[in-house]
């Protein structure tokens, strides 16, 4: 299998000096005045052409130097770095943009960066600008540009110009809910296409979905590398372990029956609630019944989703169980404005404890996140008697 991006023993030592003054007497005295940082240490790593690789770890743990490295738009302290064919990045907001340039100036100066002609700049040059959807802004200075305006310019060169490598780092935090999901798509037919994806974000979900295969780093070293799920996993325990889980899950709502306001959501969670059950945090027994009922609304009829539905332990936010439309194999909920749906489960397997739910509004794919809903300490299991396990699990005995 041909190889997109091969790393051998590969580090990056940042020089960190107090003040200006310390960096000039270094460079005119020849003395020591900078503390050295290792950003990465001993990195290696080989990525086939053809498939995603996610990075994930937490802030600080060597992710967007990596990815600086691999663009080129740093060079390594030691260690080896080859990449195959034409590689286009999303980094930082705006990196690469000159502020003074107009939208378009910048398209031009970045795809002649990237390795086009001049005929293959102007050929493409309409296509990126109907694709960012930045209308007049396209002819205005880039310093006037939002966030999520520069997201749009960065995007469109980026998946616009036919990389071979297209590297993505958390560039779609920002942006509304409508030009998310039309990046989500162009990476996904991006990869489809057999091209490779280098893909950096804290949203798990968007990793699983994305990459077969994840590298987590851990203050710069590689901590673990493999298939997505099994890197996930033990990346997630490691937050558990840390008590860091809930400062990681993105601001959601309780189930009050409110729903934020961000522009460009075209679908919005309007209500989560236990069919079931009354009360606010209802009590059930194992073996019982348990539904869960959910309504959203969607800007137009012809829109479809699917609807996920996550089990939390309350206390530590240990995933427990989840659902989804997609796994069960239903086709996208489509044809209508308003939506109603609940999800029954005939006995509840669950033996004891207090669990929180979130429930997740995707699109026709079953990848973009329209809509979340966090409902902490949505219900208890008890039982009259002591139970030393999670569940309980149906069996039977047999002697002899």
């Amino acid at each position: 299998m041909a190889i997109a991006v091969a790393a051998a023993g590969l580090s990056k030592t940042y020089r960190i000096y107090p003040s200006a003054a310390a960096r000039l007497t270094e460079l005119v005295l020849r003395a020591r005045r900078h503390v050295p940082f290792p950003a990465l240490t001993d990195v290696t790593f080989e990525q086939p052409r053809g498939h995603g690789l996610a990075l994930v770890g937490e802030n600080g743990a060597g992710k967007s130097t990596l990815l600086k490295l691999v663009a080129g738009v740093a060079q390594p302290t030691a260690g080896t770095l080859e990449v195959a064919g034409r590689v286009a990045a999303i980094l930082e907001l705006g990196a690469g943009f000159h502020p003074d340039f107009s939208g378009r100036q910048n398209i031009e100066l970045n795809a002649a960066l990237l390795g086009l002609e001049r005929a293959e700049v102007e050929a493409r040059l309409p296509e990126i600008v109907e694709w960012s959807e930045l209308g007049d802004f396209i002819d205005r200075p880039v310093r006037q540009y939002s966030s999520g305006m520069a997201m749009r310019l960065g995007f469109a060169i980026a998946t616009q110009v036919d990389p071979d490598v297209l590297i993505v780092d958390e560039a779609l935090s920002v942006g509304d809910g409508y030009f998310q999901k039309k990046c989500m798509d162009k990476i996904l037919a991006f990869v489809e296409q057999g091209k490779t994806l280098l893909f950096c974000s804290h949203a798990m979900y968007y990793v699983s979905a994305l990459c077969e295969r994840a590298l987590w780093l851990r203050e710069g070293r590689v901590e673990a590398l493999g298939a997505t799920d099994e890197v996930v996993r033990a990346y997630e325990r490691h937050l558990l372990a840390k008590g860091a889980e809930r400062e990681e899950t993105p601001t959601a709502l309780a189930d009050s029956g409110e729903h934020d306001a961000l522009g460009g959501k075209p679908a919005r969670i309007l209500a989560v609630h236990q069919a079931s059950a009354s009360g606010e945090h209802p009590a059930y027994r194992c073996g019982e019944p348990w539904q869960v009922e959910i309504d959203w609304e969607s800007d137009a009829a012809e829109l479809a989703f699917h609807v996920a539905v996550g089990i939390n332990r309350a206390e530590d936010g240990l995933p427990i169980a989840s659902f989804a439309t997609h796994y069960s194999g239903l086709p996208g909920i489509t044809g209508a404005r308003h939506h109603h749906l609940r999800l029954e489960v005939p006995a509840l397997p669950l033996a004891k404890g207090s669990f929180s739910l979130t429930v997740f509004l995707l699109d026709e794919r079953g990848l973009h996140v329209h809509d979340q809903r966090l409902v902490p300490e949505a219900f208890a299991v008890v039982t009259p008697r002591f139970v030393p396990g999670l569940v309980e699990i149906e069996h039977g005995w047999h002697l002899g």
